[in-house]
């Protein structure tokens, strides 16, 4: 499965680091519909007014389930390398467990 990542502008260089890797990253002012994970940096997400968090999360009960979907996953980003982020988002979890 393709996982769709919006990323906070700025990160563009994140974005085509995951997209090298198979992921669909785009800023989130493009984004136009669900997505898997949202990627920013240092700020509480409350602060970030642009992103569009009504679009990125609707999806119909079919949708949801037939996706297999656990919601939408948030990263911040800030102190993290790229690839500590490419394996948050591959693996969908922050530290590993036991």
């Amino acid at each position: 499965m393709t996982r769709v990542i919006a990323v906070e502008d700025g990160l563009e260089d994140l974005s085509e680091y995951l997209t090298a890797r198979g992921f669909i990253a785009m800023p989130w002012s493009k984004v136009n519909g669900p997505v898997d994970a949202v990627i920013y940096r240092g700020k509480k997400l409350k602060e970030i007014t642009a992103m569009p968090f009504a679009a990125l999360t609707e999806q119909t009960a079919e949708e949801l389930y037939s996706r297999n979907s656990f919601g939408v996953l948030l990263v911040n980003a800030e102190g993290r390398t790229r690839e500590e982020i490419y394996e948050i988002i591959k693996n969908r979890i922050y530290d590993h467990f036991i």
